[in-house]
Parts: C-alpha cells; structure tokens; sequence
C-alpha cells in the first residue's frame, strides 16, 4: 500500500477507484459541494479518512507537512468543529501576525477557515489584503514570516504532543533551564521547508550553527528527502 495526494479530488471518484492500491493521505478540492460529499463519504468509511486543503495555490511543502503530521487526528474533520479557548484565539491571532494563513490556523485548531474568520472579526484583527502578487501577496512567506511560520507550526505540534523537546542539546550535552523551569534547548531549522523537522540547540549552539551555515530557505530544495509521507500524486481535471 502506497501512500497518495488527491488533487482537485471531487467527490473523490479516483482516491476511491484506487483504493486497493493507493490510501489517500490528503485531498485538495476548493468547491464546498465536493468537499462536503468527501466528509460524508469519510464518515461512511467509503473512503480514506484524510484532511481536506481547499486552496491548490496554498499547498506548499510546509502545508503538506503539517496536514500529515496530524493524520492521525482524520476523525476531527469529518465536521466536528472544535470550541476554541481564549488563549488558543490569541495564539491563533499572534499566529496569523506573524505570517501563518487563516487556513494554515485552521487545519492546527480543527474548525473551519470560516470559523477562524469570524472569530478574527469579531475581535478587530486587521486581515491581510488578498493581493497575489509581489511582496504584499497574501501568500507571502519571505523573510522573517518564514521563521515565524515555522516556529509557529512547531510549537502547535509541541503543544500538542506529536514533537517533544528533548531538553538536551544535539551538540554539547547542555541541560540549561530557565529560572522558571522551562528548558533553555531551542528547536532549530535547518530547512524552512520542513517546519517539524529540527535540531534541538542550546543558545550558544545555536549562535554557532547560524554562524558557519544558512538555513534552507522556503522554496529552496536541496536533493530528496528520504522520508516523504506522499509516493504518488493523482487527481481530476481543475
């Protein structure tokens, strides 16, 4: 069995014709009839259960990251939306700032994009403009927003209990905390096109790394990765 992403899925006609073969890991259908059918049909078992990205143009490699990091965690999309606590809204909105998309936010909390809209309305958050191109893009991710997104998606995942902090640098050995207790081990990318794979840095290695290496930016690949969830790629026409 080999893992499949389902572009421009429909009611997910081919994810279901290849089935003996191919379990789908992800589906990418903005019209909100499919997608509706798709969830009833998850819900049924007449597919595979798995997230829905609803914006071909947004599906980059960090995305596609994140919404197999939390395959796992299918069922929470199947229509039931999760309430959202007051902290978890100021992340989202300080999230949102930084950089991330409303979409990106709203596969992390699982509700809907329309849900994380109305919530930002209703507490003033000024909202990004739609613009696609150039560095006022909507989807612009130059810049320090690429840290922040990363960081932002790695914390998510820590919180969240799929990535753990080791409290122990990969490099010398350091143990430090902070006098509060927290661990002073930084989570470090190396490749801002893979938000949950990092190093786990003290600060003075972490200073030194930064010193002798830049880190890939996103959008900038660098041979193949090995462990990549995805082995074929299908779908309908756009």
């Amino acid at each position: 069995m080999i893992n499949g992403l389902d572009l421009f899925s429909g009611i997910g006609g081919i994810s279901k014709a290849l089935e003996p073969w191919v379990r789908t890991v992800a589906y990418c259908d903005n019209d909100r009839f499919c997608q509706a059918v798709l969830l009833s049909r998850m819900s049924t078992g007449d597919i595979d259960r798995a997230p829905i990205w609803d914006d071909i143009k947004t599906l980059d490699k960090p995305c596609l990251d994140m919404l197999l990091s939390y395959q796992k965690e299918a069922d929470s999309m199947t229509g039931k939306l999760k309430k959202m606590t007051e902290e978890q809204v100021e992340k989202a909105i300080k999230s949102y700032n930084d950089g991330m998309s409303l979409q990106d936010i709203a596969h992390i909390y699982h509700v809907t994009r329309q849900a994380i809209w109305g919530l930002f309305k209703a507490r003033d958050v000024e909202m990004r403009p739609q613009k696609r191109y150039g560095e006022d893009n909507h989807f612009y991710r130059g810049g320090k927003r690429v840290d922040a997104r990363a960081n932002n998606l790695l914390e998510q995942a820590i919180e969240d209990g799929k990535i753990s902090n080791p409290g122990q640098c990969e490099f010398c050995g350091d143990r430090s905390r902070f006098a509060d207790g927290r661990t002073a081990i930084q989570g470090h990318h190396t490749d801002y096109n893979r938000p949950l794979d990092v190093m786990w840095l003290c600060q003075k290695c972490h200073h030194e790394w930064h010193k002798q290496h830049k880190p890939i930016k996103k959008g900038e690949f660098q041979g193949s990765h090995e462990d990549d969830a995805i082995d074929i790629i299908f779908g309908g026409f756009p």
